[in-house]
C-alpha cells in the first residue's frame, strides 16, 4: 500500500475525565474522510485504528514496521502527559522507515504547527484545517515522487523546508506556511466517510457517528471549531437528501439502528437551520427509515415544534451547550444566550421526553463566589444533579484554554506556551477562594468518580452485564455526598469572604 492513516493510542490520564475538550467529537469521523477522499482517486490506502485496537505505542510502532508506505497520515490528539510518547514512537518509526512521510492532521496539530515543526524536525508535514483536498495533493505528490518543492503548491500544509526553495510565507526558521486552504463550500461533493472496523466499533459499544454539517455560527471564547476551519469559516449543512442517503445506506447495509450525529451545532442558523432538521426527520418517517439518534445543540436553538419533528422520526439523546447558570459568565463567553434561555431548552426537551446531557463550565479563570453560587443553584433548580458520574462532572469542571480560542490569545499575551504544555494556556483564577475551592472541589469529585467506576466494575463482575443502574443505593449516597460536599466547601469561602468585609468595614 503507498497510504497508512493511523489514530494513535489514547491513554485517558486519571486527572482527566473530560475528554472531549481536548478534540472535538466532529474529528471522529475525519481519517474516515480523508480515506474516502483518497479512495475515490484510487489511492492506496489503509486505516490502522491503533486506539480501536487498544495497542501501545510499543506495539503501533512494530504493526506499522511490517508494512510498506511512502506516507502516513496521524491524527494527532492532544494527550497532556502523554503527547511526548506519540512523538517517541513517530520518531522510532521514521529511524526503522527514514524515507516515509509523516504527515499530522486534526485540531491540535492546526493551531500548534509552528511548535510541533520545530520541536520535532522528523515530522514533514502538518496538514492546516480542513483536511480532505490538502491531504488528497499531498498523497498525490508524496506517491508520485515529486519531492519537497511540490510541497510549495499545496494550499493549507505547513512543512520543513531546510533543504528545499519555498515560495510560501516563513513562519520562523525552516518552517513553511502555505496559504489557508478554503473550506470546501457544499459539503454534498465530499465521498461518505469509509467505515473501518465497523463491526468491532460496534462490539465494543462505539456509537456510528454522522457528520451533517461542519463549523458553527458561534463565537463562543472559548472553543476553537470555528478557527479551524479557517478566518472566515461559517456553518456548512450537507442537505437532507445526503444526509439521509447515508443513513439508509448504513442502515440497510449493516442493519444499524442508532445514530449520533457528530455536529458541534447540529441546527445551523435561524429559520432554515429548524426548516432543514424538519426536511430531515420528514425524509426519515416518510421511507420507514425507523432509527434514535442523538445531536448537540446550542440552548437558543431549541424550538417545540422542530423537537417534536425530530422526535418523531428517533430522536432520544441530545447534548446542549448550556455552560453556565451566570449571566455574567454567558456574557462573557459570547454566548449570546441567557440562562433563561438555558432554563426553557431544558423545559422544551423534559417536554418532549428528553432528559439533555450537558456542556457545562462551573469554574472559569474570572469566576468570583456569587458565578460559582449561580452555577450551583442552577443546576439545583433544574434538578440536574440527579446521576453521581455526571453530578461529580458538573460540579468539578474547570475551562481548559487551548490554541485558537480566543480566551487563549487574552491569557496567554501572545507568548509561547510552556514546551511542556505547548498546547494549553496555564492560568491562576481572578480570585484565589476561586482557586482553592476548584482544587478541592476537583479532588473530591475525581476521588469520587474513582468509586462509583470501582463500583461499577464490581457490579458488572458479579451480574456480567455490561449495563450499570446508578439509582442504587451506593449511587445515591454517593450524589449527596458530593452535593452535599459542594455546598459546605463554597459555603465556608462565602462566609469567609462576608467575615472578611465585615471587618474591612468596621475595621
Amino acid at each position: 500500500m503507498s497510504i497508512v492513516l493511523l489514530e494513535h493510542p489514547r491513554p485517558r490520564s486519571p486527572e482527566r475525565y473530560e475528554s472531549v475538550v481536548n478534540t472535538p467529537l466532529s474529528a471522529c469521523l475525519m481519517t474516515g474522510y480523508i480515506a474516502s477522499t483518497l479512495m475515490s482517486r484510487h489511492h492506496d490506502v489503509a486505516v490502522v485504528d491503533a486506539n480501536l485496537y487498544e495497542w501501545s505505542f510499543n506495539k503501533t510502532v512494530h504493526e506499522l514496521g511490517k508494512k510498506s508506505f511512502k506516507l502516513l497520515g496521524v491524527h494527532l490528539v492532544y494527550l497532556w502527559e502523554y503527547t511526548s510518547d506519540i512523538f517517541e514512537a513517530l520518531s522510532t518509526l521514521k529511524e526503522n522507515i527514514p524515507d516515509v512521510h509523516i504527515n499530522l492532521y486534526g485540531h491540535f496539530p492546526t493551531f500548534a504547527f509552528k511548535d510541533l515543526l520545530t520541536e520535532h524536525p522528523f515530522i514533514d508535514s502538518i496538514t492546516i484545517g480542513e483536511p480532505e483536498g490538502t491531504f488528497l495533493e499531498l498523497a498525490d505528490a508524496v506517491v508520485n515522487n515529486r519531492g519537497n518543492s511540490a510541497l510549495c503548491t499545496i494550499d493549507g500544509l505547513a512543512f520543513n523546508a531546510s533543504n528545499s526553495k519555498t515560495d510560501g510565507t516563513v513562519v520562523k526558521d525552516d518552517i513553511v506556511w502555505n496559504r489557508p486552504r478554503k473550506p470546501d463550500s457544499n459539503l454534498d461533493n465530499l465521498p461518505s466517510p469509509f467505515r473501518n472496523d465497523y463491526e468491532l466499533k460496534k462490539k465494543k459499544g462505539i456509537s456510528t457517528y454522522i457528520l451533517a454539517s461542519r463549523g458553527c455560527y458561534g463565537k463562543c471564547t472559548f472553543c476553537y471549531l470555528d478557527n479551524f476551519y479557517g478566518d472566515e469559516s461559517q456553518w456548512r449543512g450537507r442537505s437532507p437528501e445526503n444526509i439521509f442517503n447515508e443513513i439508509s445506506d448504513i442502515y440497510e447495509k449493516h442493519g444499524e439502528r442508532y445514530f449520533y450525529f457528530a455536529d458541534a451545532n447540529f441546527f445551523g442558523p435561524g429559520r432554515k437551520g429548524k426548516e432543514r432538521a424538519r426536511e430531515l426527520a420528514k425524509l426519515l418517517i416518510d421511507n420507514g427509515i425507523n432509527i434514535k439518534f442523538g445531536i448537540e445543540c446550542r440552548v437558543n436553538d431549541v424550538e417545540g415544534s422542530t423537537i417534536d419533528a425530530l422526535v418523531n422520526a428517533g430522536l432520544t439523546d441530545v447534548f446542549l451547550g448550556v455552560e453556565s447558570g451566570s449571566q455574567r459568565s454567558l456574557t462573557k463567553f459570547r454566548k449570546f444566550t441567557t440562562v433563561e434561555e438555558n432554563r426553557s431548552a431544558i423545559y422544551t426537551l423534559r417536554k418532549y421526553g428528553i432528559e439533555p446531557n450537558y456542556g457545562f463550565i462551573m469554574f472559569e479563570p474570572d469566576s468570583s463566589l456569587a458565578d460559582v453560587r449561580a452555577n450551583f443553584e442552577f443546576l439545583k433548580e433544574m434538578e440536574m444533579l440527579n446521576i453521581p458520574s455526571i453530578t461529580a462532572h458538573l460540579l468539578h469542571h474547570k475551562q481548559t484554554i487551548f490554541q485558537g480560542t480566543f480566551d487563549y490569545k487574552i491569557k496567554s499575551n501572545g507568548s509561547k506556551p510552556d514546551s511542556e504544555i505547548m498546547y494549553e494556556c496555564d492560568y491562576e483564577f481572578k480570585e484565589k477562594s476561586v482557586e482553592v475551592l476548584s482544587e478541592d472541589i476537583n479532588t473530591f469529585c475525581l476521588q469520587s468518580l474513582k468509586e462509583i467506576f470501582d463500583n461499577r466494575d464490581q457490579k458488572n463482575m458479579e451480574v456480567d452485564s455490561c449495563t450499570y443502574d446508578e439509582n442504587d443505593l451506593f449511587s445515591r449516597q454517593m450524589n449527596e455526598k458530593l452535593i452535599e460536599h459542594f455546598e459546605d466547601s463554597l459555603s465556608a469561602f462565602e462566609n469567609s469572604e462576608e467575615n472578611a468585609l465585615t471587618t474591612d468595614l468596621h475595621g
